[in-house]
């Protein structure tokens, strides 16, 4: 028997960042657990592996052509085709593949999962008449007990967390509990795929570091923000890897593969601060001369200026954090984030004594919103870029499915258009592409000329403090050449 896990390839709207990718952690954890189990798996990597951009009007696909997918599974003859789904914008081409597998070989047994088809399992079994499982929440040991049934050794209906087909009606199996002890998973199957093409960016996408993988140490959030549905496949409850087992991870992949920096992905880093801590003294004491970031985001209010100091004696990079609104009302009553604004200054005002790089995440466009909120959370963005060179990131509220925001949406007739998984990719995760929230209070225009207007200033400040600290630029440029053609849009426009 023989497992394909697929990456399929994705897409890109106008307005986009260009293509950015790292190994496939999620499917390699999977592959992990069904090859300790002695099963034979392969992992097709369709994002990165010949990437190639395809051009279709405004969109462009990029990865293998799908023809080749077909070709690799043929050539490959899979009993079972596992399908990433990580993003509601990129789930056509999860459909797609599906729809190749079938074509190859209609017994081929094809499973979708991923964040998008955990919050929306019967609407996507509906559409999805190719796909003939699929796994809600946590996949590794589902994935592990499907095998088993396509073995012979499981009904299907005692599978915790999967739903499929039967007799043209979709059935829900009771939820699978959520992992408690993740030290029990095993590294990620790096040995399965070509650590080098990754690690020295022969791809050709954009890159945020020079050797460099993801690395997720913990799951699931307690946070309660409207916008998020982490919690909706990973829990509430936060659950993480201990820091031995982080550290030891780390260690696994320098010693192996002579990995430069590690991205934790993790939703929530710094919830258990001394957890946190530990690791960051592990990887000094260990000096281990690793770089790392946190490209997801974590709390302004967990970082005091001794864990900063000590964050950066350990080889942070970057600190990124998540704000959401400069308006502390909205935060409070709209967004629910639970984060004193004053904290966030504070932070900011302290990385910058530290000398450590940093940028902050924010959204415009709820509903509850008036246009001068957005304006304040703008303000209150280009305040931090002007006094503390902290980096905008800004984005517009995207009603993703099963969240709060969507449930708000959805019952008080707020929604541009209706929604469809087609819908996100041209929308709101960018700042210029097209909002798909209206209110009474202001139109998906409004949003985006303020989010234009933002973006135009906000160059302005980042071309001045290139200018002041020319030394500082260079530096950055060496540690990331991919940054130079930012640095000349900025100069440009």
């Amino acid at each position: 028997m023989k497992i394909l896990l697929i990456n399929p390839p994705q897409q890109f709207y106008p307005g986009s960042e260009p293509p950015a990718g790292s190994i496939p952690l999620g499917l390699l954890y999977l592959a992990a657990v069904l090859d300790k189990e002695g099963y034979v798996v392969e992992l097709l990597d369709a994002f990165i592996t010949d990437f190639k951009p395809q051009k279709n009007g405004d969109v462009v696909t990029v990865g293998m052509p799908f023809s080749q997918i077909e070709a690799e599974i043929r050539k490959r003859e899979p009993d079972i085709v596992g399908i990433s789904g990580p993003f509601t914008s990129q789930i056509g081409n999860a459909l797609k593949v599906s729809e190749l597998a079938k074509k190859v070989n209609p017994n081929i047994l094809t499973v979708v999962g991923g964040p998008h088809v955990s919050t929306v399992p019967e609407e996507f079994l509906k559409e999805a008449k190719n796909v003939d499982i699929i796994v809600i929440g946590e996949g590794e040991y589902a994935l592990l007990e499907i095998v088993k049934y396509f073995e012979g050794k499981k009904l299907l209906n005692d599978i915790l967390g999967i739903a499929y087909r039967q007799n043209d009606k979709v059935i829900l199996n009771d939820a699978r509990p959520f992992l408690e002890n993740l030290d029990e998973l095993p590294y990620p199957a790096y040995h399965l795929v070509d650590m080098e093409y990754y690690l020295t960016n022969k791809m050709g996408y954009r890159s945020f570091q020079k050797r460099a993988i993801s690395m997720v140490t913990s799951r699931g959030c307690p946070f309660n923000c409207c916008f998020c549905s982490v919690h909706l496949h990973m829990g509430k409850k936060f659950r993480a890897h201990s820091a031995e087992y982080v550290l030891n991870h780390i260690k696994h992949v320098i010693d192996k593969y002579n990995v430069k920096n590690v991205l934790f992905e993790d939703d929530n880093l710094t919830f258990d601060l001394k957890r946190f801590e530990t690791i960051c003294d592990g990887l000094i004491n260990y000096n281990t001369k690793i770089g790392w970031d946190t490209p997801n985001g974590v709390r302004a209010d967990h970082l005091n200026k001794p864990l900063l100091e000590k964050m950066k004696s350990s080889g942070v990079i970057n600190v990124f954090v998540g704000v959401e609104s400069g308006d502390q009302e909205i935060l409070d009553k709209v967004i629910c984030k639970n984060l004193n604004l004053d904290s966030v200054v504070e932070f900011a005002k302290n990385a910058k004594q530290i000398g450590l790089k940093t940028g902050a995440f924010y959204i415009i466009g709820f509903p509850g919103e008036k246009k001068e909120n957005m304006q304040q959370t703008v303000n209150f963005a280009l305040m931090l870029k002007r006094k503390y060179d902290v980096g905008m990131h800004l984005f517009t509220a995207t009603p993703t499915f099963g969240t709060r925001l969507h449930e708000q949406c959805i019952a008080n007739d707020y929604l541009e258009t209706e929604i469809s998984w087609s819908s996100f990719g041209s929308s709101a995760r960018h700042p210029l592409g097209h909002s798909l929230i209206h209110t009474k209070d202001f139109t998906p225009q409004e949003v985006k000329e303020i989010a234009k207007q933002a973006l135009k200033k906000y160059k302005q400040l980042s071309l001045i403090n290139n200018i002041k600290h020319p030394q500082k630029t260079l530096k950055t440029i060496y540690r990331q050449p991919q940054l130079i053609s930012k640095y000349l849009k900025n100069l440009l426009s």
